[in-house]
């Protein structure tokens, strides 16, 4: 992915507007990132350890564990995303590094002691080739110190393409001229590898009558666990494990792999 990736123009599109996907953003990251610092600090991975996101967007995951007390950097391929986190680092006091890189090529940006490297919010499967993939869990690897942590989380695509689920429910957020509604439509490849989402986000007007309505269209692959178990032990990692979300019950899903995090959670280990 370069600097001017489809992706990175998406999520450029998306960086001003992304709170508006929740009700309260900041109280859905500090919620969820709560979960995430739990499993790392079952790893041995406590402030003031030092963490990488890989793929931090606007911040969701880096600001609160850097209000935590870990020393956080955050990179992403998006210079508008990365901008809006310095923001809303800003905007609360918090400590942290953020640049714009390519994830596949992170370790470029220096730093090898790294007690943890993260990539949240399904962000890994806008990684559509193996070799994209490699790049990137090589990359992240070289910026571990030894038995250093790896934390990702994707959607569940064993289940979704089996389930020929078809895309997001339509939500509404907010409250009168703060309203939004989101809403994806997903198009699966024939062979159900990748699918490309259609992000639907209709704005509400302010002070005026009517909604300002987005679309914008971003591919994913449909990354199975097994590809992704294959891909991190190609790559140097160990220890795969995966947790679930307590509301799901996948097949084969071993006792106590669960966690309230909304999407499965993949942790290994550099070897």
């Amino acid at each position: 992915m370069s600097q001017h990736d489809p992706n990175a123009d998406f999520y450029d599109g998306l960086a001003e507007n992304y709170h508006r996907m929740y009700d309260d953003w900041w109280a859905f990251a500090t919620d969820y990132t709560e979960v995430l610092a739990g499993l790392l600090a079952t790893e041995g991975v406590d402030p003031p350890a030092k963490v990488l996101d890989v793929t931090c967007g606007i911040g969701t995951q880096a600001l609160p564990l850097a209000a935590k007390g870990y020393r956080v950097t955050g990179s992403d391929l998006s210079g508008r995303a990365v901008q809006r986190a310095r923001q809303e680092a800003a905007a609360r006091g918090l400590d942290v590094e953020l640049v714009t890189h390519d994830v596949r090529r992170i370790a470029d940006h220096g730093g090898r002691d790294y007690d943890a490297a993260i990539s949240g919010s399904n962000s890994l499967t806008h990684l559509l080739t193996d070799e994209d993939l490699r790049q990137a869990l090589t990359s992240a690897h070289r910026c571990l110190r030894p038995g250093g942590v790896f934390l990702a989380t994707i959607r569940d695509y064993d289940r979704l393409a089996d389930d020929n689920v078809q895309g997001l429910a339509p939500e509404m957020f907010g409250s009168g001229d703060d309203r939004s509604i989101v809403v994806q439509a997903w198009d699966w490849a024939q062979d159900r590898r990748t699918l490309t989402a259609h992000h639907i986000m209709l704005l509400k007007k302010r002070n005026r009558e009517g909604w300002d309505t987005t679309v914008r269209t971003i591919d994913y692959r449909a990354l199975r666990r097994a590809e992704f178990d294959a891909a991190l032990k190609a790559t140097g990692f160990a220890d795969v494990r995966w947790f679930f979300p307590d509301h799901q019950d996948p097949q084969g899903m071993a006792p106590g792999q669960r966690s309230s995090y909304y999407q499965p959670v993949v942790v290994a280990r550099a070897a």
